[in-house]
């Protein structure tokens, strides 16, 4: 995760050096950056363009924005770049004495409030989280469909489960049981429906599309990209041989729950993009991790004399469906175009409403 921060002043200064010694950001990549004109000591770069410009430069290349100084000044910053909900990055605002740290956008699928939370509990900080589920200490469905790794296929959905849940009534969720983790120990705020449900429900987890009977669908991103690239490749390069396999494995982007490569691949410009872009996790594995998966692979002795593994995609896509059970299958085996080797694994999925 790559997080930019700006701070304005001297006491901005000192604030982002306290953030940077965080032990919740220590396996993050933060850059810090400063609109302070009398920053003499040259601890960090100066942006000299508009704090609108850098703004719109750094929402399109970073996973979350953190602004110390006043709120009004981010607001006016980043209202160009806000598109959707699910989509937009995280951004906080801390005060420049590091008194409050507050989430201004992308709060639950972004994960704005999480580490807002995570960076007040080290500052000796206040959170000041206003989302109303948070405040009221409701079940969020956002928060468990990002938990859970299912993609909410209509968004205007949430407002109306979550509005039921502030007025305290249940919801309606309806979910095959062998996929719930313990069937026991349900949230007070939600009562199980049959599946598929003979009526509406308020929200239905399926990975078949022609059930939709609910307010809201929630679907889980059960396949793995594997991915091998050539050094230098282009991310619209890499998005037009993938967007060809998903074609003909009729799979879709958002069914896409993580991207997985070998390690002498984790600097690679294109997947670090790839992976920012589909807004997923991407994990590598060293030659002996990859060797050690167990399978019928496509066998290359050009790439075992490069990578010291004879299969990188393919043994990546099951290297990280293979965590989540036994059940993984490799669902499509390696594909080769200008540079870019592509396969999926089809992983197990379970939801767990206490995760």
């Amino acid at each position: 995760m790559k997080i930019s921060v700006i701070s304005f002043t001297k006491n901005g200064i000192d604030t982002a050096k306290r953030v940077g010694a965080l032990s919740c950001l220590s396996d993050k990549e933060v850059c810090f950056f400063t609109k302070y004109s009398s920053n003499d000591e040259g601890i960090m770069p100066y942006v000299s363009e508009s704090i609108a410009d850098w703004t719109i430069k750094q929402f399109s290349s970073v996973d979350a924005l953190i602004f110390i100084g006043a709120t009004g000044i981010a607001v006016r910053s980043i209202a160009p770049c806000i598109k959707d909900k699910l989509t937009d990055i995280p951004v906080i605002v801390i005060d420049e004495l590091g008194k409050f740290v507050i989430p201004i956008l992308s709060g639950h699928v972004g994960g704005a409030n999480e580490l807002a939370s995570s960076i007040a509990a080290e500052l000796n900080a206040r959170a000041v989280i206003t989302t109303s589920t948070d405040i009221n200490n409701k079940f969020s469905i956002d928060i468990f469909a990002k938990k859970n790794n299912l993609f909410i296929m209509n968004k205007d959905g949430i407002k109306d489960v979550s509005s039921k849940v502030l007025a305290g009534e249940k919801i309606t969720i309806s979910v095959d049981k062998k996929h719930v983790k313990d069937l026991s120990n349900i949230p007070d705020d939600i009562e199980l429906a049959d599946y598929p449900s003979t009526k509406k429900t308020d929200v239905i987890i399926t990975d078949n599309i022609d059930l939709n009977n609910a307010k809201l669908v929630l679907r889980p991103r059960q396949y793995v990209l594997g991915i091998g690239v050539k050094k230098g490749k282009t991310l619209e390069e890499v998005l037009s041989v993938l967007s060809e396999c998903l074609i003909d494995a009729k799979i879709d982007f958002y069914d896409l729950s993580e991207i997985a490569s070998i390690d002498i691949k984790k600097d690679e410009e294109a997947l670090i993009g790839l992976s920012r872009h589909l807004k997923i996790p991407f994990s590598t594995f060293t030659a002996n991790e990859l060797n050690n998966i167990k399978g019928d692979f496509t066998s290359s002795d050009y790439v075992k004399e490069i990578t010291g593994t004879d299969n990188v995609c393919e043994r990546a896509a099951m290297s990280v469906a293979l965590e989540y059970g036994d059940g993984a299958k490799l669902i499509y085996k390696k594909f080769a175009k200008d540079g870019v080797t592509i396969a999926f694994a089809k992983r197990d999925w379970v939801i767990d409403f206490y995760e």
